[in-house]
């Protein structure tokens, strides 16, 4: 039954709590989703790439991502996540005062950029690697960091600069869900990809404590009916970890309108 029936009807609800941004329970399917076979696709570690180690099955010819949650001040997780076509791993996650330096960070990403092109180029992907960095804080000067390096040919990723508060762009007045900013936006787009119900295609291969943090924000609405994903600073405050790690995860296959281009979600 979909979550609306279970609820409505049956007087049950996806796993993981009414409230929850993205039930546990779709995080767990996600989790379990086998490891696709045919002809299209090939394992990571038959590539012959240094770092690419894992047997996760991609197919030839995704679209390679990343996703960048710079730490505020050092005090929270630095986290970058990839998204191979619908493959999605859990890259980098440190935290310290090493943090707080954008030149050190910015050192970090630029690694995960290059071996991101190399994996891209071996799975004959024509879509330039896309990073999309959380522009909060410190990770404005990331950003800026990369597009310099990128002018100078130290890469060719595309770098887009996330602002969590602004606007969406764009506004759906027949969606269920609508998101108030960026941020409720990257999180509604998980739920869409994560939804057993929806698009549910995602293999989430992340840590038990990415998989926790995916499960922890509130889903709530404000005055103007808008659809709003609770705060860091409310999650703290009732116990919860800041979901660093999740929202670099989502960052991963989020694409924001930029301008008038509109792009795919997954390749």
């Amino acid at each position: 039954d979909a979550p609306f029936v279970q609820a409505k009807v049956h007087a049950r609800f996806p796993r993981g709590g009414q409230a929850r941004a993205i039930p546990s329970s779709w995080v767990e399917r996600a989790s379990d989703n086998p490891e696709p076979d045919g002809p299209d696709y090939v394992a990571l570690n038959t590539l012959g790439l240094d770092g690419e180690t894992s047997a996760y099955r991609v197919r030839r010819g995704a679209w390679v991502r990343l996703g960048v949650d710079v730490a505020a001040d050092g005090g929270d997780e630095f986290a970058i996540a990839r998204s191979v076509g619908d493959l999605v791993e859990l890259r980098h996650a440190t935290a310290g005062q090493d943090n707080a330096d954008p030149v050190v960070v910015a050192g970090v990403v630029l690694r995960e950029i290059k071996a991101a092109q190399d994996l891209a180029a071996a799975l004959g992907s024509t879509a330039p690697v896309r990073v999309k960095i959380d522009g909060v804080g410190i990770g404005w000067g990331v950003a800026g960091l990369l597009e310099a390096w990128r002018r100078e040919g130290l890469h060719r990723a595309e770098i887009v600069t996330v602002l969590a508060s602004e606007s969406t762009g764009r506004d759906d007045e027949a969606a269920t869900l609508r998101p108030s900013n960026k941020r409720d936006e990257m999180w509604l787009a998980m739920r869409s990809l994560l939804s057993p119900h929806g698009q549910g295609s995602l293999r989430l291969r992340v840590d038990r404590r990415t998989q926790a943090q995916l499960s922890g924000p509130k889903l709530e609405t404000n005055s103007g009916g808008r659809t709003v994903i609770e705060s860091k600073r409310s999650m703290r405050r009732r116990g919860v970890s800041s979901p660093d790690r999740a929202e670099a995860v989502l960052l991963a296959p989020y694409e924001p309108l930029t301008g008038r281009r509109r792009v795919r979600v997954i390749a």
